[in-house]
């Protein structure tokens, strides 16, 4: 099971439309953002797990049938 994430901190906006999928986002918008302007970006894999920090905006794809949990701590 394999994950993409896409991530902004907290300063940056971005360019993530709420109405759209994260597959149709990274078909159209992804290609057309400048370097400056891309999200940082991995992919995990089975048995990894990604912690960031509090208001950090993000956007997954999953790139096989997958189960995830998420969580707040505060």
């Amino acid at each position: 099971v394999f994950q993409r994430w896409f991530l902004y901190p907290p300063d940056k906006t971005p360019h993530f439309h709420p109405n759209e999928t994260t597959l149709a986002w990274l078909h159209r918008t992804y290609p057309t953002l400048p370097r400056a302007e891309r999200p940082l970006e991995c992919t995990l894999r089975p048995g990894e797990v990604l912690y960031f920090p509090d208001r950090w905006w993000h956007a997954t794809l999953n790139l096989d049938t997958s189960v995830f949990i998420s969580t707040f701590l505060g």
